[in-house]
């Protein structure tokens, strides 16, 4: 038979901490997880969107060729980025013409799938950055600068 003393404490404060404790970390921890996760991606986002522009900008001001662009834009995604990425250069070499780069990245490159077991999971999904820009001038040869 139990016996109530009644000088000594009642020791079941230990229990309720832990139930606490079992009912709040799971939030805490998704809470922490979505943090972390989206964090990830828009660093991702951010990062594809100013190599985009960057490789628009490369192709407006100079006779470059596409292939060379597609070179240093994959070098300025990084190794973790550019694997299985997708980067597409559209655009003439007269000016007025508009000169389209597009990059798509698998999210998956960017972060690891937290978030799976709530139903958000990035598998299948990419990013995609487009820049837009016009060329303000015609390609001129090394050979034409020479006259």
């Amino acid at each position: 038979m139990y016996r109530i003393n009644p000088g000594r404490p009642h020791c079941r404060s230990g229990v309720i901490l832990s139930m606490e404790l079992v009912l709040v970390l799971p939030i805490f921890l998704l809470l922490l997880f979505a943090i972390v996760e989206f964090s990830l991606l828009t660093t991702a986002r951010v990062r594809i969107s100013d190599a985009a522009h960057a490789g628009a900008r490369r192709l407006c001001l100079s006779d470059i060729s596409s292939d060379d662009v597609r070179a240093e834009l994959k070098q300025m995604l990084g190794r973790k980025l550019s694997r299985d990425a997708s980067i597409e250069v559209a655009g003439l070499q007269q000016a007025g013409e508009r000169i389209i780069v597009r990059i798509r990245v698998p999210m998956k490159n960017a972060t690891p799938d937290l978030l799976w077991p709530t139903g958000f999971s990035v598998r299948g999904r990419t990013l995609i950055a487009d820049a837009l820009m016009v060329r303000e001038h015609d390609t001129i040869s090394a050979d034409q600068q020479r006259l």
